[in-house]
């Protein structure tokens, strides 16, 4: 059987940042489409990263669906090991209204999206290796890309400040690989400037903080502007060749207690 071998799209970009950090009206979360998936309408014109990648894949241009989505390859019918987790398989890790903290809510279905029971056989480096800093968001659906396999994604709220989870799967030693680099990219952009809609330098400040005892390991990032402009954090937890992505920011006031969602989801993964 010939595979399709395919790069996740990103939808990333300075503009992006900047209308988030200035105007308020946008998200740091990203869009529910930047996940892959066959039967969600994805993005009219996705944009899939050069490839940088030393790995088993070839640097070839993605082939995309009709629907803007990226075709994925099948699983190999001779795999060595377990067989690698799908979307469907995630999606049962995702947080349910039995496990979530006293005070937080799912809306509807939480906008849940997965990439199904397709594998995605193209090994890309994660786009932050190179990636220049004033295009930073803190989000899982961009943060997972590089190396992913599969992922889901639903949306929890503490009040009314929303988290997006995203959970992802990886080949063995790449979710742990992945965590390595994010920890580059957080400490290469440490400071920076970036720009407002209407052109305005606005100084940013990146933290990573390391978080014990959740997880096999993880950490807690903030994105924060000097002046009016919104902040953001991500709480990137490995359990295994999974990690655990929760984000979110403070354009309605102030962060959400990502934390405090983070411990019990993070002990519900397997």
């Amino acid at each position: 059987m010939v595979r399709s071998t395919v790069r996740i799209p990103l939808a990333v970009g300075a503009a992006a940042m900047a209308a988030a950090a200035v105007t308020g009206c946008s998200s740091s979360s990203g869009s529910i489409y930047d996940i892959p998936t066959g039967t969600a309408a994805g993005p009219t014109s996705p944009t899939a990263a050069p490839s940088t990648s030393t790995g088993t894949g070839p640097a070839a241009a993605p082939t995309l669906g009709t629907s803007g989505a990226p075709a994925f390859g099948t699983p190999s019918s001779t795999p060595s090991g377990p067989p690698p987790l799908t979307g469907v398989d995630l999606k049962a890790f995702l947080p349910t209204a039995a496990v979530l903290p006293a005070g937080w809510t799912i809306k509807g279905d939480g906008n849940e999206h997965d990439t199904g029971t397709a594998i995605n056989d193209y090994r890309g480096d994660p786009p932050q290796i190179k990636e220049p800093c004033n295009q930073m968001r803190l989000a899982g659906t961009i943060f997972s890309q590089g190396y992913m396999l599969s992922g889901a994604m639903n949306e929890v709220y503490d009040d009314k400040h929303m988290v997006q989870v995203y959970l992802g799967a990886y080949r063995p030693g790449d979710a742990a690989q992945l965590l390595t680099d994010l920890r580059a990219y957080a400490e290469r952009c440490k400071t920076f400037t970036g720009k407002s809609v209407d052109g305005i330098s606005i100084p940013m400040t990146v933290t990573l903080k390391p978080v014990p005892g959740l997880g096999d390991e993880a950490f807690d990032m903030k994105r924060v502007p000097t002046g009016p402009y919104s902040s953001s954090e991500i709480v990137v937890t490995r359990i295994g060749d999974k990690a655990l992505f929760l984000s979110g920011d403070d354009i309605l006031g102030r962060l959400p207690n990502i934390m405090q969602l983070a411990v019990p989801l993070a002990k519900t993964v397997k």
